[in-house]
């Protein structure tokens, strides 16, 4: 082969090369995306693709898997030779194409941990109403026993069928937030009602009940920590060990 013809094969071939990428991108870029209505869904696994190439991951979905996800397009993609439904997520912490199997419709149920801040502070409101009903001046929400209460994780352990509180983890933790390492009196019960379960507001009924009333419309627990003259601050949280979720008061009566 002469050297003229050598170099012409060279050139048919690089020019092909090309044809072939720019081709693929056509491709890429020409796919069918369809417009849908703003809707929510969730997800926990799965690659957040940056476009319908599906050559660079933006994000891993388990990152946002208590966000709720907006989807406002679709499109079929081609991925490992096969096609597939991509949806396309336009939500303010992240954007890009996400595979359909990988989404569950609605929004993501708000976490127990997120909601305790709200669910506190209307304890709290509901707490002072009692107290000013009887006489007393308000409670309130101690940032060190607050503190103490976030780290369930480490004191609250299983014990036989159940869990209960870790005494000496719990003096420990105590100490860490400028609490006093024993004689800390905590009152704490599970969730089990459905019902109870089913909102924030219905979970800080659930506490008021437990440590303030005996149920709804009957008599205020006369001998109720919270509800003491000498009681001025608390700790109250909802948290989730184990697929079950518990109510925690403290309180300052004692010490």
């Amino acid at each position: 082969m002469t050297k003229w013809r050598q170099r012409l094969l060279m050139i048919v071939v690089s020019v092909s090369a090309i044809g072939i990428v720019t081709m693929s991108e056509t491709t890429a870029q020409a796919a069918k995306i369809t417009t849908v209505k703003r809707t929510a869904y969730h997800a926990n696994k799965g690659n957040i693709y940056t476009s319908t190439a599906l050559n660079k991951v933006r994000a891993k979905a388990k990152t946002y898997q208590n966000t709720t996800l907006y989807v406002t397009k679709h499109a079929t993609l081609k991925q490992n030779g096969k096609k597939k439904v991509f949806y396309y997520i336009d939500s303010k912490k992240v954007q890009g194409w996400l595979w359909r199997g990988y989404l569950k419709a609605g929004k993501i149920a708000p976490s127990v941990a997120s909601m305790n801040s709200a669910m506190a502070n209307q304890f709290l409101k509901q707490t002072n109403k009692y107290r000013a009903a009887k006489g007393m001046k308000p409670v309130s929400l101690d940032p060190n026993r607050m503190a103490l209460l976030k780290q369930y994780k480490v004191w609250f352990k299983k014990s036989g069928s159940d869990y209960d509180v870790d005494n000496d983890a719990f003096g420990v933790e105590s100490g860490k937030v400028g609490l006093p390492t024993d004689e800390l009196f905590s009152t704490f019960a599970p969730i089990t009602s459905k019902y109870d379960l089913k909102s924030s507001k219905n979970m800080c009924q659930f506490a008021i009940d437990t440590f303030m009333i005996i149920g709804n419309r009957q008599v205020d627990y006369k001998g109720a920590d919270i509800l003491q003259p000498e009681t001025s601050k608390i700790g109250i949280s909802w948290f989730e060990v184990n697929g079950k979720t518990y109510t925690m008061l403290l309180t300052n009566r004692y010490y």
